[in-house]
């Protein structure tokens, strides 16, 4: 076997390591059914072992995907395990040479049999790509208000990064080891993510000179996502080390190409088997690079390099953590909901009658700090207020402008363990009739969960100068006058700092709204709308189509005040104004 390659994983040793001898890569076609050959890979306390297997065959010849050579394991410490997820990418060796990296098998299956990806496409790998492109398909901003006011936003976000793929080959699962003060999601919309990502999620994680031996083909790698207070990193087996690059996992781990995610090396502590997916437990240690290409055959990283993070910090009732998100478009959204979800669950309940408050600040450079805040009261309030965190962090990373990389994400969560909500009854004003330039009062009857009716006044002005006719009134909950507002009156924007100013200016669910409403044609713009006669605004629509968004009502007056709790509800009651008339009603 020409399996004498060890590097050093101190980073720091790379350029003095001395030249590794490139191991003899296998012809596909002599991959014939009845060869024997072995499967290298780390076991129960870091050991790595050769397990002896059988070539089945070859599968899938000529169709885009390419060519797999099935193979059997033939140790029967595997028949209780089958395929263990934290195997792909362990390399598979015929007499001495490098056929590829196991990388797929089969849930369920009575026989340890799996795909092998050959190490002669793994090579094709890395090369020029541009960067993760930008998300596809971004919903509308008000789309996801109605599906966080709905408790749906976790499930719409879920159905927006990691749409359901169609049934067909899968790759092995990915273990995916938490460590520190975070424990995997046990359910919920983000487990259902993991499971789309084909991770198997574990305890595990944690850093120390353990997880420090040599890396050598066989030996267990890691992604590292998250590092700080907590460690979360995907695990996978190395299937070729050549100089300053490292092959592993034989399957795409996201498939975007080219970026960024530091590497580690991992040792496995022990080996779970399942019915379902036995999996590894390892632990994590040091970066020692930075993978460069993740495709359909694999990744490739490159020893030395670095990846960029994103600090994150995250106070739950005042108990402050810090941590660092690997910067990425699916995954720091997802992250940084996890990471509040989590957080959450460590001090206290993950579920349950919970009100729950976040106020979230992005910084981005040569922007001023964009501020929200979210309020939430359910029996799921602690996972819809991570799913908010991870809607606005991927609405800005899905923008159409260019903006600079997120310098750093600050939340906080206060959260009770009661109901603290409110519904509005009825909204009352205190007269119909009206004249240009009086005030008018507009009573809010409140219901309180578990508590007597409250009464809430807000007093607006009609403007002078307001023609005769009809003016509406429409009193509502911040959340759900945001989302009306944006579909009533779209705002385009014209830049990324448009971007932010429009997260900035939402409305939330605490905050009472009095507005005053008059019929008022108009076209949406660039930072707000501009008024046009309604002749010209149909003409604009008939020319332009979906290019242009009109407008029907224009606000005259508005006022606000914060109540502390989240409300729902929304009215609208039609006032008369005439200007000469003095009577009330």
């Amino acid at each position: 076997m020409k399996l004498c390659r060890l590097l050093l994983v101190s980073s720091a040793l790379w350029a003095a390591a001395p030249p590794v001898p490139a191991a003899e890569v296998l012809d596909l076609a002599a991959a014939t059914p009845g060869r024997r050959g072995v499967c290298v890979t780390e076991m129960d306390g870091g050991e790595r072992v050769e397990v002896p297997l059988t070539v089945l065959g070859t599968i899938g010849a000529g169709t885009p995907e390419g060519e797999l050579v099935l193979v059997r394991l033939d140790d029967p410490r595997f028949a209780a395990t089958g395929i263990i997820a934290g195997m792909s990418g362990s390399p598979v060796y015929l007499d001495g040479e490098l056929l590829g990296a196991l990388a797929y098998g089969w849930p369920f299956a009575s026989e340890p049999i799996g795909g092998v990806t050959p190490f002669a496409r793994m090579l094709r790998i890395e090369g020029s790509a541009p960067p993760p492109a930008a998300l596809a398909g971004r919903p509308q901003l008000a789309a996801l208000l109605d599906a966080a006011r709905a408790g749906a936003l976790g499930d719409a976000l879920l159905e927006w990064l990691l749409p359901a793929g169609a049934p067909g080959l899968a790759p092995l699962p990915v273990a995916l080891a938490a460590g520190g003060l975070l424990q995997p999601d046990g359910g919920g919309w983000l487990a259902e993510g993991w499971r789309r990502l084909g991770w198997v999620a574990a305890p595990g994680g944690g850093t120390g000179s353990a997880a420090d031996g040599a890396l050598a083909p066989g030996a267990m790698i890691a992604a590292v996502l998250v590092d700080g207070d907590a460690t979360l990193a995907a695990g996978g087996t190395v299937t070729e080390v050549r100089g300053d690059r490292v092959w592993a996992f034989g399957h795409p781990f996201l498939g975007t190409g080219a970026g960024a995610v530091p590497l580690a090396r991992a040792q496995v502590v022990a080996v779970l088997p399942s019915l379902m997916s036995s999996f590894k437990f390892f632990t994590v240690g040091g970066e020692l690079g930075a993978m460069v290409a993740d495709r359909r055959d694999g990744i490739v990283g490159r020893l030395g390099d670095t990846a960029p993070m994103v600090p994150i910090r995250i106070a739950v009732d005042g108990e402050e953590r810090s941590f660092r998100a690997v910067r990425h478009p699916v995954l720091l959204p997802l992250l940084a909901a996890y990471l509040s979800q989590a957080s959450q669950s460590v001090r206290g309940r993950a579920f349950g009658d919970q009100t729950v408050t976040a106020r979230i600040e992005l910084r981005y450079p040569g922007h001023q700090p964009t501020a929200l805040r979210f309020d939430v009261s359910s029996g799921q309030a602690a996972a819809e207020a991570a799913a908010f965190v991870g809607a606005v962090l991927a609405y800005l990373e899905a923008s159409p402008f260019a903006g600079p990389p997120l310098e750093s994400l600050s939340v906080g969560l206060d959260s009770a363990e009661r109901l603290r909500a409110a519904t509005i009854l009825e909204v009352v004003p205190s007269r119909r009739v009206v004249r240009p330039g009086e005030r008018i009062d507009l009573r809010f009857r409140l219901k309180p969960h578990r508590g007597p009716e409250e009464v809430r006044v807000l007093t607006l002005q009609v403007p002078p100068g307001v023609p005769d006719g009809r003016l509406d009134v429409v009193g509502a909950d911040g959340a759900a006058w945001t989302a009306y507002e944006l579909r009533m009156r779209p705002r385009r924007s014209a830049s990324f700092g448009d971007e932010l100013a429009l997260l900035a200016g939402l409305v939330p669910a605490s905050t009472l709204v009095a507005a005053l409403e008059r019929p008022d044609s108009g076209v949406a713009l660039p930072g707000g709308s501009l008024s046009t006669p309604p002749g010209i605004a149909l003409q604009l629509a008939s020319a332009l189509g979906p290019n242009l968004e009109t407008t029907s009502y224009s606000v005259v007056a508005e006022a606000r005040e914060a109540v502390g709790v989240p409300v729902a509800g929304a009215q609208r009651v039609t006032l008369t104004v005439r200007a000469g008339d003095r009577g009330l009603e």
